[in-house]
């Protein structure tokens, strides 16, 4: 049996190309190791799945590029009569809308479902409604009562997962890794923790190991944690740079990684030096205390973005952050702080993307666009584009923007072109 994930992405998204995301790289190692002698590809190109023909395609997708992954699973049905399953965080947050394209979604984790899955296809050569009610952890289509949603199973504990498969090779530079799931946080534009559900670490044990096995195997040199918040656990930070020292490894690699302000201080920073980050990021969202205690929490605040940016001065580590623009309740003295913030920070700060505040399935956000009509479900994805900075396909003229009552647009957009005058951004 030939298994074949599928990475959807847009236009001028390169980076799954050149280095697969490591959910679908996870889920394929564990159903490898339940199922060994099914063959495994992961791909980013359509074409692929036409040429090597699987007998079953999974495919993973965010919202913003599900019009793409939606048009590849007709053209699979249509041309190679295959079932089709989704999976990632658009169908995590709206199993409801599955579409008669897919034969199934995969909701959160990905990993049991997904190899439950596999192994009934194997057996019985389709997947009917009533196999697929007894698989928690997907949503599918029953003939008689719609869209059926199961319950999820337990969460996996993370030292049982395998190592990803991967599609890099030795010498390979800014390999990606991971280290938990979740975060222990509920931001209102992130879907991360109705997506993954409570925060989860690997043991420090189970990092350094994984960090051997990428020296030993890839060479690396270059690592970028991909953990939604790497810094959550300053115990396991410290038990890492001990046993990476007991080991050998530190100066070894460069790292790269998530923190919330609000956990940068002294004894962090010093460890994070110690460990090898080369750079550390933040989502800043605004320059507004006011503004982004409402978009996060009481715990957050400009002074702690600021502290952060100070800390990294000093421990000669890059920081690095994102902003929001056009987000609810925000007013022109909010962006005006947002612009004052980042011209006092000019040198000091990279730019990882200034972003419109968007409502993206699972956040609260889109529950807030939902209640006063401004989305649909289902509704033209495309819509959903975040990045005006970086992403071609972007266009003020057609984006969805939350803010109208407090800010026109247009004002929105004068502040974008006066903040990125200024602003270094990360290439």
């Amino acid at each position: 049996m030939k298994l074949m994930f599928f990475i959807a992405s847009l236009p001028e998204d390169e980076m799954p190309i050149r280095q697969f995301p490591l959910g679908a790289g996870s889920i394929a190692a564990w159903v490898q190791r339940e199922e060994p002698d099914i063959e495994i590809r992961i791909t980013a190109t359509p074409e692929d799945v036409f040429s090597w023909k699987p007998d079953l395609l999974a495919i993973s997708s965010v919202t913003q590029c599900y019009n793409g992954a939606r048009r590849l699973a007709r053209r699979a049905v249509d041309e190679l009569g295959i079932p089709v399953v989704l999976g990632g965080y658009h169908i995590s947050a709206v199993p409801h809308l599955l579409d008669p394209e897919f034969t199934a979604g995969v909701i959160g984790e990905g990993e049991w479902p997904m190899a439950a899955l596999v192994r009934r296809y194997r057996e019985l050569g389709n997947l009917p409604a009533q196999v697929l009610r007894n698989i928690p952890g997907l949503c599918y289509h029953d003939p008689l009562s719609g869209v059926v949603i199961n319950e999820r199973p337990r969460p996996i504990p993370m030292d049982t997962l395998p190592r990803p498969v991967r599609n890099i090779s030795r010498g390979a530079r800014n390999i990606m890794m991971f280290s938990s799931r979740g975060c222990a946080y509920r931001c209102r534009y992130c879907a991360s923790s109705r997506h993954w559900g409570k925060l989860r670490l690997h043991t420090a044990r189970r990092f350094v190991d994984d960090l051997h096995d990428l020296v030993e195997r890839y060479d690396a040199a270059s690592i970028r944690l991909q953990d939604d918040l790497f810094f959550a656990d300053r115990r396991r930070i410290h038990e890492i740079v001990r046993l990476m020292d007991a080991e050998g490894l530190l100066g070894r690699m460069s790292f790269h990684g998530f923190i919330t302000s609000n956990l940068a201080d002294e004894e962090t920073f010093a460890a994070a030096k110690r460990m090898g980050f080369h750079t550390i990021r933040f989502g800043a969202e605004t320059g507004s205390d006011r503004l982004l205690k409402l978009m996060k929490g009481r715990w957050a605040s400009v002074e702690n973005h600021q502290r952060c940016i100070d800390l990294g001065r000093r421990f000669g580590i890059g920081i690095s952050a994102a902003f929001m623009l056009g987000t609810p309740g925000e007013t022109r003295e909010d962006l005006e702080q947002t612009a004052a913030f980042i011209e006092r920070n000019a040198g000091r700060l990279e730019i990882e993307g200034f972003y419109l505040t968007t409502p993206i399935p699972g956040t609260p956000y889109w529950d807030f666009a939902l209640e006063r009509g401004l989305v649909s479900e289902p509704m033209d994805w495309d819509r959903l584009n975040l990045d005006f900075a970086k992403t071609r396909s972007f266009g003020f003229d057609t984006c969805l923007y939350l803010n109208g009552e407090n800010v026109p647009l247009e004002v929105v957009r004068e502040y974008h072109e006066r903040i990125t005058a200024v602003a270094t951004m990360v290439v």
